[in-house]
C-alpha cells in the first residue's frame, strides 16, 4: 500500500442510508363484508311466503266473494288476475334487491382485490429499490477500499465506480431532489478526501528536484545570474535542510513511476469532475452565461491538497485550494472557475501559470507563497485579493480587474503590470518590491494607492523612454473631479521614490508620475479600444 493511502481510508466517511429505504411496507386493507339486509336473510321464506300467501289468496278470496258476496264470474276472474300480478310483483322486486345486494358484494370484492394488487405492486417496488439502493452502498464501500489499494488500476477503477454511482444518485427518481444531493455529496466528499490525501513520495521527489536545480544553478559564474536566478537560489538555501548533506533517492526511475501513476489517479477525479460541472458561453455582446452542469450544486473541498499534476483546460465549479501546495508547475491554463476561486495561504513550489483561465467569481490569493514564475497574463479579474501574498516574479500584462484590485502588504521581486487595466482603486499600500515594478501602459480609473509602499532598488516604471511616440508606453489615469480621492504616492521613508510631475486635463490638475498622462473617460473609441483626449505628459 503506497505511504498516504492508509490515512486516506481511516478519514473516509460512511454512508447513511436514507429514510425512504428503510420505510415499513403498509397492511393490505380488505373490506369487511357488507352488513346483510333483513330483506337477504329472510330472502327465501319471503319468497316461499309471498308465492305460497299471494297464490292462496289469488285463488280463494274471488271464490269467496263470488259464493257469498255475489260477484260475477268475470270480476273475480279480474280480481284473481290482478292478485297474482301483485304478487309477481313482489316476487320480482325481492330478487332484483337479492341480485342488486350480489353485485355489490361482487363489486367490493374486485375492488378489494385491486387494492390488494396495487399494495403488493408498491411493496414490489419498494423492495427492489431497497435492493438497488443496497446493492449501491455495496460498491460505494468496495469503492473506497479500492483506494487504498496498492495497484493503481485498482485505484482507478475505484474512481470510476464512485463518479458512476454518484451519477446514478441523480438520476434515481424514487428520491427526493435533497436526497439526491444529499447521497451524491457523501461521494463527492470522499473524491476531495482523496485529492487532499498526503502522497509523501512527491514530497521526497521534489526535494531531489530542488536539490539538482541549486546544484546547477551554484555551478553558473555568479556575476552571470540573472536577479531572478540569484534569488531562486537564496529560496533554496532557505529552503533546502542541509543541502550539502542530501542524499539522493536510489531508484529514482521507480519512483517516477508511482509519481505519474498517482498524477494519473487524481487527475482523472479533476476531469470527471469537469465534465459535470457548468460550462460557459459568451454572446457577441460579450456577455457571459453560466448553464449549470449535473454536479454543479455539490460542494468541493480541495483545501491542504498536495498538488502535483496539471489541471489545464478543465471547469473547476468550485476552487477552494485554501492552504493547498502546489509541487510542480501549478498549471491552470484556460481553466474556467465557476464560482469563487480561493487559494488563500496557498504555497507554489514551483511556476504557476493561469494563462487564459477565467475568473467569474472573486479571487482570493490572500498571503499565497508564489516561488517560482506567475502568469496571469490578459486574464479578467472581479474582485481580486492579493493582500499578504508573495511573488518572486509575477506577469499581470494585460490583466483587467473589472473590481477592487487589493494588493496590500504583498511582496514582489519583480512585478510587470505592463497595459494592465484597474477599472476600480488598485490598492498597494504597504507592499515591498525589491527589484523592479512595471507599469507601463497601465491604466488607472480610480484610485492608485502606493502609501507605505517600499521600492527597495529602483523607483517604479510608469512609462517607457521609448524615442518613437508611437511604441512609447505611458501610464494612464483619469482626470478625476477634484472632489473624488486623488491617488496615494507617499511611498515609505526608505524607499525609492516616485518621481512625480503635473499634468493638466479640461481644467483638473493632478500631481502624477513623470511621463505619464491623464484621460478623458468619455473619449473612449470602440475601434481604437483606447481613450482618444489625452493630457500631455506629466512634467
Amino acid at each position: 500500500m503506497l505511504e498516504g493511502e492508509r490515512s486516506y481510508q481511516r478519514g473516509q466517511e460512511n454512508l447513511v442510508p436514507s429514510n425512504n429505504a428503510s420505510s415499513a411496507p403498509e397492511s393490505p386493507v380488505i373490506p369487511k363484508d357488507q352488513e346483510k339486509p333483513w330483506y337477504i336473510r329472510h330472502f327465501t321464506k319471503l319468497l316461499l311466503g309471498f308465492g305460497l300467501g299471494g297464490g292462496v289468496v289469488a285463488i280463494l278470496l274471488p271464490l269467496l266473494l263470488w259464493l257469498h258476496c255475489g260477484m260475477s264470474s268475470s270480476s273475480s276472474d279480474q280480481l284473481r288476475l290482478h292478485l297474482l300480478y301483485v304478487t309477481g310483483g313482489i316476487i320480482a322486486v325481492l330478487t332484483l334487491l337479492q341480485t342488486n345486494w350480489k353485485n355489490q358484494g361482487d363489486r367490493l370484492k374486485i375492488d378489494a382485490d385491486i387494492k390488494k394488487n396495487e399494495q403488493d405492486a408498491k411493496k414490489n417496488e419498494r423492495d427492489h429499490i431497497r435492493q438497488v439502493h443496497a446493492e449501491r452502498r455495496s460498491r460505494y464501500t468496495k469503492a473506497v477500499e479500492q483506494l487504498a489499494d496498492e495497484k493503481a488500476t485498482v485505484r482507478l477503477g475505484g474512481i470510476y465506480t464512485l463518479v458512476g454511482l454518484v451519477d446514478e444518485w441523480l438520476a434515481d427518481d424514487s428520491l427526493e431532489h435533497d436526497e439526491q444531493q444529499k447521497e451524491g455529496q457523501v461521494i463527492i466528499n470522499n473524491l476531495c478526501s482523496y485529492i487532499r490525501s498526503p502522497f509523501p513520495l512527491v514530497e521526497r521527489l521534489e526535494e531531489y528536484e530542488a536539490h539538482k536545480d541549486l546544484e546547477e544553478l551554484e555551478q553558473e559564474d555568479p556575476e552571470c545570474l540573472s536577479k531572478t536566478e540569484t534569488l531562486l537560489i537564496k529560496l533554496f538555501r532557505a529552503r533546502l535542510k542541509e543541502p550539502t548533506e542530501y542524499k539522493k533517492a536510489e531508484d529514482v526511475t521507480v519512483d517516477y513511476a508511482k509519481l505519474r501513476e498517482e498524477q494519473d489517479i487524481r487527475q482523472t477525479i479533476f476531469v470527471e469532475m469537469s465534465k459535470r460541472s457548468s460550462t460557459l458561453s459568451e454572446n457577441k455582446k460579450g456577455e457571459v452565461t453560466v448553464t449549470p452542469g449535473t454536479w454543479s450544486n455539490f460542494e468541493f473541498d480541495f483545501s491542504r491538497a498536495p498538488i502535483f499534476y496539471p489541471l489545464n483546460d478543465l471547469t473547476i465549479e468550485e476552487g477552494n485550494f485554501i492552504s493547498a501546495k502546489f509541487y510542480t508547475d501549478a498549471d491552470f491554463r484556460k481553466v474556467d472557475f465557476i464560482r469563487d476561486a480561493n487559494f488563500s495561504k496557498a504555497i507554489f513550489i514551483r511556476n504557476a501559470n493561469f494563462n487564459g483561465s477565467t475568473f467569474t467569481g472573486d479571487a482570493d490569493f490572500f498571503e499565497a507563497t508564489f516561488i517560482g514564475y506567475v502568469d496571469f497574463f490578459h486574464l479578467t479579474f472581479t474582485t481580486a485579493n492579493f493582500i499578504g501574498t508573495v511573488f518572486t516574479t509575477a506577469n499581470f500584462v494585460g490583466a483587467i480587474f473589472t473590481d477592487l484590485a487589493d494588493f496590500s502588504e504583498s511582496t514582489f521581486a519583480t512585478a510587470n503590470f505592463i497595459g494592465t487595466l484597474f477599472i476600480q482603486n488598485a490598492v498597494f499600500r504597504g507592499s515591498v518590491f525589491t527589484h523592479g515594478a512595471n507599469f507601463n501602459g497601465a491604466t488607472f480609473t480610480q484610485k492608485l494607492d502606493f502609501s507605505r509602499a517600499i521600492f527597495e532598488e529602483t523607483s517604479p516604471k510608469f512609462a517607457n523612454a521609448s524615442k518613437e511616440p508611437s511604441t512609447t508606453l505611458r501610464a494612464q489615469f483619469n482626470a478625476l473631479p477634484e472632489e473624488q480621492e486623488v491617488s496615494d504616492f507617499t511611498v515609505d521613508e526608505s524607499s525609492q521614490p516616485i518621481l512625480l510631475g503635473t499634468a493638466v486635463l479640461d481644467g483638473v490638475r493632478c500631481s502624477i508620475p513623470v511621463g505619464t498622462v491623464l484621460f478623458d473617460p468619455d473619449s473612449w473609441d470602440e475601434e481604437e479600444q483606447d481613450y482618444t483626449r489625452l493630457s500631455e505628459p506629466a512634467q
